[in-house]
C-alpha cells in the first residue's frame, strides 16, 4: 500500500510527480512505484515521505485502522448500538483516508448502510448512486454488500419484490452479514407470502443467536410470533407464554420501543381470536410507551380504534373522542401516515356508512395497491366484502371473494 500513500498524499498536496522526485528517483521510478509494479529500496519511500511530510509507519497504522473502523461500524449498525454508531461515524468523517481511491467504494457502501439506518434515504441513494454510476471494481464482498443496501433501500422505499430479488442473489458463501435474511422476511411478509417470511425469519433469528445479539433476537422473534397467526391461529397458551418471554427480554435490555411493537403485536393476536377486551388492554400498554409525536403511536392508535369499534370495548362517543384525537395528532405532526384510516371510523361513526366504504374503495386500497402492502390490502378487502354482503352486492362481493379464499381451497 505504501506506494498508493505515496500516490494519494502527493495529489493531496497538488503536487506532480516531477516535483517530489528531484534528487530522490525518477518519474518513471516514483510512477511505478504509486502503481505497484516494481521493487524499491525503502530510502526512496522515506525521502518521499520526508518531502511530503508524512511518516509511513504511521499511515500504515492509519490505514489499517481506518479499515477497522468502516468494519466496526458495519457491526455497531446491525448491533443497533447507536452511541458506539455516532462514535464512529464521526470518526470516520474527520479522518483524511476517507477521501483515498482505496476506500471510495467501501465508504461509500458504509455511509450508504448508515444513511438506511437512520432513515435518510436520499442521502443513502446519493452514497449508492456514486458505486453504481463510478465503475468501480468491487470486491466480491463490496458487490454483496451493495446488493444489501439496495434491498434495503427497495423495502424500505415500498418495492418489495425488487427488495426481495436483489438479496436473494446474494452469495451467502462470501457474505457473511445475515442480517440481510431479516430483510428478506419482512419483505416477504409485507407481500403475505408467509412460508418464505418465517424460513429467513429463522434464519436470521439463528445469525442474532450466534452473535448475541439481543436487540435484534427480538426483533426475530417478533417477526416469527406475527408468522404463526398470519394464516390461521396458533396455540393460545403457548403464543402467550412467547410473547410474556418477549417483554421479559424486552425489559432485560431495556428496550421500550421494542416492548411497545410486542405489546401490539399481542394485542392484534388477540384481536383476532376475538379477545377484544384483553387486545383493548394491550393496546393501551403499547400507547403509553410512546410518544404522541411519534407516527408509530397513531398506527397503535388506530388499530385500537378498529378493535374497539368491532369489541364494543369503548361506546360511540368514547370512540369519536379517539378518532378525533387521531386525527389531530396526524393534522399537528404532518405524518406520513395517511389520514383516511380516522376518516373512515369518523364516517362510520357518524352515520355515513355508505362514504366510509367509498373511502374504502376510491382511496384506501388504491393507495395500498400502489405500494404493494397485501397485508393492508386484505384487511380493508374484507372489510369491504363484509359490506358488499350486508347490502345485497352479490357480484362485488363475489369478485372480492376471490381475492381472500386462497387458491388451494378452490382445487
Amino acid at each position: 500500500m505504501e506506494g498508493r500513500i505515496i500516490k494519494y498524499y502527493r495529489e493531496k498536496a497538488k503536487l506532480t510527480q516531477k516535483e517530489i522526485v528531484q534528487g530522490i528517483c525518477s518519474i518513471t521510478h516514483l510512477s511505478k512505484i504509486e502503481r505497484e509494479i516494481t521493487e524499491y529500496s525503502s530510502e526512496i519511500i522515506t525521502l518521499l515521505c520526508k518531502r511530503l511530510k508524512i511518516n509511513m509507519g504511521e499511515e500504515k497504522t492509519k490505514y489499517h485502522a481506518f479499515e477497522k473502523k468502516m468494519e466496526e461500524l458495519q457491526h455497531h449498525i446491525i448491533l443497533q448500538n447507536d452511541q458506539e454508531i455516532v462514535r464512529l461515524k464521526e470518526a470516520l468523517e474527520r479522518n483524511p483516508l476517507k477521501d483515498m481511491p482505496d476506500f471510495y467504494a467501501s465508504y461509500s457502501l458504509t455511509f450508504a448502510r448508515y444513511y438506511l439506518y437512520i432513515g435518510n434515504l436520499e442521502k443513502a441513494n446519493e452514497y449508492i448512486k456514486k458505486i453504481d454510476q463510478g465503475n468501480l471494481s468491487l470486491s466480491i464482498f463490496e458487490e454483496n454488500f451493495l446488493k444489501h443496501n439496495l434491498g434495503i433501500y427497495y423495502f424500505l422505499t415500498g418495492r418489495n419484490k425488487d427488495c426481495i430479488r436483489v438479496l436473494t442473489s446474494i452469495d451467502h458463501e462470501v457474505y457473511h452479514q445475515n442480517e440481510y435474511y431479516y430483510h428478506l422476511a419482512v419483505a416477504h411478509y409485507v407481500i403475505n407470502q408467509n412460508v418464505q417470511s418465517y424460513y429467513y425469519g429463522e434464519i436470521a433469528a439463528s445469525y442474532f443467536h450466534k452473535t448475541m445479539n439481543i436487540q435484534r433476537i427480538i426483533d426475530a422473534e417478533t417477526l416469527l410470533l406475527v408468522q404463526l397467526n398470519a394464516k390461521s391461529i396458533a396455540n393460545y397458551t403457548e403464543i402467550k407464554e412467547r410473547y410474556e418471554a418477549l417483554f421479559r427480554l424486552c425489559d432485560a435490555c431495556g428496550s421500550i420501543a421494542r416492548k411497545a411493537k410486542a405489546y401490539h403485536n399481542f394485542a392484534y393476536d388477540l384481536h383476532k381470536r376475538g379477545m377484544y377486551e384483553k387486545s383493548h388492554h394491550y393496546y393501551l400498554q403499547a400507547l403509553s410507551l410512546v410518544d404522541e409525536s411519534d407516527v408509530i403511536y397513531c398506527m397503535f392508535l388506530e388499530n385500537l380504534i378498529g378493535n374497539a369499534y368491532h369489541g364494543h370495548t369503548l361506546n360511540n362517543k368514547e370512540l369519536m373522542i379517539e378518532v378525533e384525537r387521531g386525527m389531530e395528532l396526524l393534522q399537528k405532526n404532518t405524518h406520513a401516515l395517511p389520514k383516511f384510516h380516522f376518516q373512515f371510523y369518523y364516517l362510520l361513526l357518524s352515520e355515513q356508512k355508505i362514504q366510509a366504504f367509498q373511502l374504502i374503495e376510491e382511496k384506501i386500497l388504491p393507495y395500498y395497491k400502489e405500494s404493494g402492502d397485501t397485508l393492508m390490502i386484505e384487511k380493508y378487502e374484507r372489510l369491504l366484502f363484509y359490506f358488499y354482503a350486508e347490502n345485497g352486492k352479490t357480484k362485488e362481493a363475489l369478485s372480492l371473494a376471490k381475492n381472500l379464499i386462497p387458491p388451494s381451497t378452490l382445487v
